[in-house]
This record gives structure tokens, C-alpha cells and sequence, in this order.
């Protein structure tokens, strides 16, 4: 099927698991393309027939929860009872149709991390001059950023590309490309039923788990029960992601425009 021309011949092997995890096994693209199947089937008339979101689900190629659960493990939870806040009735799927799921995501977002055959040969389509506007203007970038101080160059930097893909995807792009700039980690703060707080650089969060690393460096993951414990979250690319949402197309193309001349 179609999917073997997303996944490079070369595949990494398993490697042993972190923090105890379990190892997450190599693409393998004929259990993508079962799992395709069942994808169109059970979730695509909410999130698109190509995972990429519909006014009724997310991008799932976006979505962080996704990108952090490549062999499923919350996947089957989740759809098994009936998504956040019961917004969707339970869908139910064998422990194979979720892995087969997972797979397939794993292969969408492979694609769409990657750029293989999906990259225009001229991305820098948008107006610079209006791009400067909504920099300066109602995407609010000038209050945190300066092209003369932090910005200064990043045409000459970055590819379009690099810079367009950093606009529409701040967090959650995958592993970094060739002077990429690293991504900024989340911390978290725990409050625990004793009322005592614990803190430390976010690894994974869901509505079930909570995965922290302390100040030494040691894993930690304490179980969620709806609200509790109270979590919260920093996220320095917070307000990139909040501007993201609201983006247009043309403002996208505009703000990438005006970046890549400076």
C-alpha cells in the first residue's frame, strides 16, 4: 500500500526503553497499513482521512498526547472511554487494532516531521510587508522577540521551511534537524493529596499519568484521578502555541515572508 513510500528504507533498531519504559519498536509499515484501515474506519470522519484534523477533531499529526504515546499505551484508555469529558461514545478496539493504530500515526507523523515529498520548492509565498504588520501588530511577536536583538539574521539562519514549520508547530516537531534550535522544555508543579508540591522538567503528561524529572535527574510518575493531584504546567512557548490556533493561512505565509529577509 501507499504508506511504504513515507518511511525511509533505513530503520532504527529497538532500543532498550528509557526510565524503564518499554523499548518502542521500529516502524513496520505493513502494520501501518492495517492500522490505516482501521483508522478510516473508526476515526476519520472526526480527524480526517489523513490524520490532519477536521472542525470535529485535532491534528492528530499535532497533537503532543499522540507524539508521546507511539505504541498506544494510552490510546486504548482513551477511545475505550469515550475520549475527554465522554465527547465521543467509547469506541471499542482490540489491544492489536490500537497498536496497529499507533503504528499508522507513527507513520503519518514521521511524514509530516520529515518534509519527504511534501515540501514546496518555494515556501516564502506571503507578503513580507504585511508580515512585518502582524509582527508588529496582531500576532503581538514584537512584545518577546526583536529583529534587531534575538531575531537579528534568522533569515540567513533557518531555511523557510525551518521557519514556517517552528510558526505552525512550536512544540512536538520531532527529533532536531541540523541547526535547529533546541526546544524548550515544560516544567511542572504537583500538588499531592498530603499537600506537599513537587516539581520538576516535564516528560509526559495524560489524563491518566504524570511524568516529571527532578533536579537530580530521576523519573518520577505519579497516577491522575480526573483534577487530582493538581497539576500545572509552564510553558515558555505558550503563547506561541496560543497564537498558532489563531493564525490564518495567509498570516502564516506573511510572517515566514518577512522572517526569512531578516
Amino acid at each position: 500500500m501507499f504508506l511504504a513510500g513515507f518511511v525511509a528504507a533505513q530503520q532504527p533498531s529497538a532500543a532498550s526503553g528509557r526510565g524503564g519504559r518499554p523499548a518502542v519498536p521500529p516502524i513496520d509499515t505493513a502494520v501501518a497499513d492495517r492500522g490505516q484501515l482501521v483508522y478510516a474506519a473508526r476515526c476519520a470522519s472526526c480527524h480526517g482521512a489523513d490524520t490532519r484534523g477536521t472542525a470535529l477533531g485535532v491534528d492528530l499529526v499535532r497533537a503532543s498526547g499522540v507524539r508521546l504515546d507511539p505504541t498506544g499505551a494510552q490510546l486504548g484508555p482513551f477511545v475505550a472511554s469515550g475520549h475527554k469529558n465522554s465527547s465521543v461514545p467509547p469506541i471499542a478496539l482490540t489491544d492489536a487494532q490500537v497498536s496497529d493504530i499507533a503504528m499508522y500515526l507513527r507513520v503519518r507523523i514521521d511524514f509530516a516531521t520529515s518534509g519527504r515529498g511534501n515540501v514546496a520548492p518555494n515556501i516564502a509565498v506571503g507578503n513580507a510587508k504585511d508580515g512585518e504588520t502582524y509582527f508588529n501588530g496582531a500576532g503581538k511577536c514584537n512584545t518577546c522577540h526583536s529583529v534587531k536583538g534575538d531575531l537579528k539574521g534568522v533569515g540567513s539562519k533557518y531555511s523557510a521551511t525551518m521557519l514556517q514549520n517552528r510558526i505552525v508547530l512550536p512544540r512536538g516537531r520531532g527529533p532536531a534537524a541540523k541547526g535547529d534550535p533546541p526546544e524548550p522544555a515544560r516544567t511542572v508543579d504537583i500538588k499531592l493529596a498530603d499537600g506537599s508540591m513537587v516539581s520538576g522538567t516535564l516528560v509526559t503528561v495524560s489524563d491518566f499519568l504524570v511524568t516529571y524529572r527532578d533536579s537530580s535527574g530521576l523519573l518520577h510518575t505519579v497516577t491522575r484521578n480526573g483534577d487530582l493531584p493538581r497539576v500545572a504546567i509552564h510553558d515558555t512557548l505558550e503563547a506561541h502555541i496560543d497564537s498558532m490556533r489563531r493564525m490564518t493561512t495567509k498570516q502564516m505565509q506573511d510572517l515566514t515572508a518577512y522572517l526569512v529577509t531578516k
